[in-house]
């Protein structure tokens, strides 16, 4: 039976208003996920970042294309030449003495791999010197490390020999992601081309601002062979994409293969 016309206008009336209560709901909600990622994205930028600086990206910010894995680095030259030049500060306002280091001993090698058991570490070793501003040159390859072979000490030598590595890169963990886990005692592996290997145990781990750290503690002469391990840490600074510290690890040389 049809309705009367004005059931049936009433009808249409609740009806269109119901419509429109539906889709001043859905322009709301639509209106604030629209403004939701805007704002988080300017509370993500201005948000510091202890540890993964560079792994975790800002929204819009694309992932790089970088290695999968460490590559073999040029061939070293079987004698080395070791010029004596300033320390690399570890950053340009960082500056130190240094002293040439000496003429290699029977036991010191060119480093050419690195193995540390305890955080999975088995990689190579690229050879580096100083950049133009004075810093310490990185290994090309994430997943490598760098040793600071030309102006530096040998390792096995009397000094303190410094192998950098990277901690991250966009979209990326790098080599020495884990290298805060190391602990007193662990063990690192270095060996040349030729298979000799040295073995220095871990002594102890420091983290220093990057303008204020104990640049000949870390670069300089020691009577004792020394290996020092150097990566990023502290907070990471979006706008200057910089860490404000550097983490060291020390250790000294135990054994000889």
């Amino acid at each position: 039976m049809p309705l009367p016309s004005r059931q049936r206008l009433i009808l249409v009336l609740l009806l269109g208003g119901l419509l429109l209560v539906a889709v001043a709901v859905g322009l709301f909600l639509s209106f604030n996920a629209g403004k939701a990622p805007s704002g988080q994205a300017a509370e993500i930028a201005a948000t510091p970042l202890t540890k993964g600086g560079l792994n975790l990206l800002t929204p819009g910010e694309s992932a790089q294309a970088y290695p999968t894995g460490p590559t073999e680095p040029t061939p070293l030259p079987v004698t080395p030449a070791l010029p004596a030049v300033a320390a690399p500060p570890l950053s340009p306002a960082a500056t130190a003495t240094y002293t040439p280091p000496p003429l290699p001993v029977s036991q010191a090698i060119i480093p050419y791999k690195i193995r540390i058991p305890a955080i999975g570490i088995d990689t190579y070793v690229e050879r580096v010197g100083v950049l133009k501003d004075g810093t310490m040159d990185v290994p090309k390859n994430i997943w490598n490390t760098a040793w600071f072979g030309n102006g530096g000490y040998m390792p096995g030598s009397p000094g303190n020999a410094v192998i950098a590595g990277h901690l991250d890169a966009p979209g990326s963990k790098a080599v020495f992601w884990d290298l805060d886990k190391l602990k007193a005692g662990d063990r690192i592996f270095l060996s040349d081309q030729a298979g000799k290997e040295l073995v220095f145990q871990v002594a102890e781990l420091q983290v220093y601002p990057v303008n204020n750290a104990p640049l000949n503690t870390i670069f300089g002469p020691s009577s004792e062979s020394r290996l020092n391990l150097i990566t990023c840490s502290g907070v990471f600074n979006r706008a200057a994409r910089l860490y404000d510290k550097r983490l060291i690890v020390f250790s000294k040389l135990v054994a000889n293969n």
